[in-house]
């Protein structure tokens, strides 16, 4: 027996079936967005703890960022130019490959200045 044999179209189902099931996701999607705004607390919390050399997290992990863009990673510099909001992220830009050119292309510009 398939999977497909065992759904039953929402149709199908009775009004309390209909409502029970809401009911049930509704419960199922709080619990979910509970447990995403405390992993972000969390984080935020962690990011702003500071290591032996008296820097946060946020810090070495923005100069990570930094270096391996650097180093010639694209996505690196790309994140970092979508977070100073001189590049649209990648579901607002065009598709077209004219970015990804230019991108390397300045990578290569500061590789060569290094």
């Amino acid at each position: 027996m398939s999977k497909e044999d065992n759904l039953v179209s929402f149709a199908d189902r009775t009004p309390e079936e209909r409502r029970e099931l809401g009911r049930l996701a509704g419960i199922a999607s709080g619990e979910a967005k509970r447990k995403k705004k405390e992993m972000r607390e969390m984080l935020k919390i962690c990011l702003e703890m500071k290591n032996n050399k008296g820097l946060t997290y946020k810090q070495l992990a923005t100069m990570g960022l930094i270096n391996g863009a650097i180093k010639g990673n694209a996505q690196n510099y790309r994140t970092i130019l979508e977070t100073l909001g001189e590049l649209k992220a990648p579901e607002e830009e065009n598709k077209s490959n004219g970015v990804l050119l230019d991108l390397v292309e300045a990578l290569k510009d500061v590789k060569k200045d290094k």
